[in-house]
């Protein structure tokens, strides 16, 4: 498999499906379904940027096959029921297809992300996506799992849930670059340091619900330096 091609495409991914696709266009999306414009909308735009990131001609119909598939799965997507299950395996379909061209498909010459790769010690291409999967697709992912479990329903929980994905966000990142610079115990700071303020809070279910999505927070920041560093 051609990892750089896959790593492009990867990123042309997360970027269309995440970061240009909105709540309130997820929404349009499953309440008229097939009469939603943005369905349509967005597969266009995540084989356009597919496009732009792999610009060769003859890419042009392995983008076609990435538009018409991923319309194709969020098709059957907004038939299912929601949680975290359908969102995890939305998101494998989408990675399968992008695999499978990355394994077929031959680059004639260097991919453009080839040439913003000048780190030797780590991929720069693989930490802009680490950085992209840590703000937003992190925050999807454990906003579902802690609904799944149950976890942060009190009323005193909705008043932090805001709060908390902007501190996620941040200390994801601190962890990346922590990670990458092999400073594991600056890791054990923020955790202790974010325990210390939560140390006097007496609401149990907002104390679980930190604590699960610190947990999660964490690890998913710490998966995601590793893999850009080894």
């Amino acid at each position: 498999m051609n990892s750089t091609l896959f790593l492009s495409l990867a990123l042309a991914h997360i970027i269309g499906d995440f970061y240009l696709q909105t709540d309130k266009y997820c929404q349009q999306k499953e309440s008229k379904q097939f009469r939603s414009w943005f369905l349509y909308a967005h597969a266009i735009i995540i084989g356009l940027l597919s496009w732009v990131i792999v610009p060769y001609c003859n890419f042009g119909v392995w983008t076609l096959l990435i538009t018409v598939s991923h319309f194709a799965i969020d098709a059957i997507k907004i038939h299912c029921s929601k949680g975290l299950w359908s969102f995890v395996i939305d998101q494998l379909f989408h990675m399968g297809i992008l695999i499978a061209i990355s394994n077929i498909y031959k680059p004639a010459k260097e991919l453009p992300l080839q040439m913003i790769d000048f780190s030797i010690s780590f991929s720069t291409p693989l930490l802009i996506l680490a950085i992209l999967l840590c703000i937003k697709p992190a925050n999807i992912l454990i906003k579902l799992i802690l609904e799944k479990y149950q976890v942060g329903k009190s009323e005193s929980c909705n008043n932090i849930k805001n709060a908390g994905a902007l501190i996620g966000n941040l200390e994801r990142m601190l962890t990346i670059v922590f990670v990458l610079l092999g400073q594991f115990e600056a890791i054990g700071f923020i955790v202790a340091a974010k325990s210390i303020l939560r140390f006097k809070d007496t609401d149990t279910a907002k104390t679980e619900y930190v604590l699960a999505g610190t947990f999660l927070s964490f690890g998913i920041a710490i998966l995601c330096g590793l893999m850009t560093k080894l």
